[in-house]
């Protein structure tokens, strides 16, 4: 089944499949708030809410958290080094 995509702008996007569909959200080519919609229906959806798409956005997002995560451990690993050195 193919799938409509709809950005802010209007412009529109067919995509083939909802693997397609899964795939371009995944590299941040879609965003939460377009719009999506299957070919034969007429009803459009945020993607973001979509149901094919839950718990999508945590493993998108999930990544971002683990390097903020490491970004502030090294951050106060380094600060503790300085206090620590500074004696």
């Amino acid at each position: 089944m193919r799938y409509l995509v709809r950005n802010d702008r209007g412009e529109e996007l067919v995509c083939p499949s909802l693997a397609d569909l899964h795939a371009l959200y995944r590299q941040g080519f879609l965003a939460d708030d377009d719009r999506v919609r299957q070919e034969s229906g007429d009803r459009w959806e945020r993607l973001g809410d979509f149901a094919p798409f839950r718990g999508e956005r945590e493993r998108r997002t999930a990544p971002r958290r683990g390097l903020l995560l490491a970004a502030v451990a090294t951050a106060a690993a380094v600060l503790l080094w300085r206090i620590l050195a500074g004696r």
